[in-house]
């Protein structure tokens, strides 16, 4: 039975990446090379890879949230981006769309390199803007 849970979670995982790829299309790829962690959320945890954020060999960590807010999901992803440059911290939640429905399937936390994240941004601009 819990190998039919893990089949479905991954599938359900695919399903998100490869509809987001629009809004950001390096994350299919990273999930398909086995280069985004999913796990349960623990803020120690994240504040420990962040600290060590150096050694972390994955594209980006996303951490699925089960027992906060919306609010305090986004008051802590607003309080690690101010307090420190190393990563990029955003966040997704299924009751919540600016508008282009692009919302994970649970809440989570998305934990990534800052820097490498400015890179992919400022060269899908420049790639957007040929004629």
């Amino acid at each position: 039975m819990e190998r039919k849970e893990e089949v479905e979670a991954k599938s359900i995982w695919l399903k998100y990446f490869h509809s987001i790829r629009h809004v950001c299309p390096w994350s299919y790829k990273s999930y398909l090379e086995g280069k985004i962690k999913i796990i349960p959320f623990d803020r120690d945890i994240m504040e420990l890879t962040e600290a060590n954020w150096s050694l972390e060999t994955n594209d980006a960590l996303v951490y699925v949230v089960d027992d906060l807010t919306l609010d305090e999901i986004d008051n802590i992803v607003a309080q690690r981006n101010d307090c420190q440059e190393k990563c990029e911290y955003l966040w997704s939640h299924p009751t919540f769309s600016k508008g282009g429905n692009n919302q994970a399937p649970y809440p989570i936390i998305i934990q990534q390199d800052r820097a490498k994240l400015m890179e992919l941004r400022s060269g899908r601009k420049k790639t957007k803007k040929r004629p």
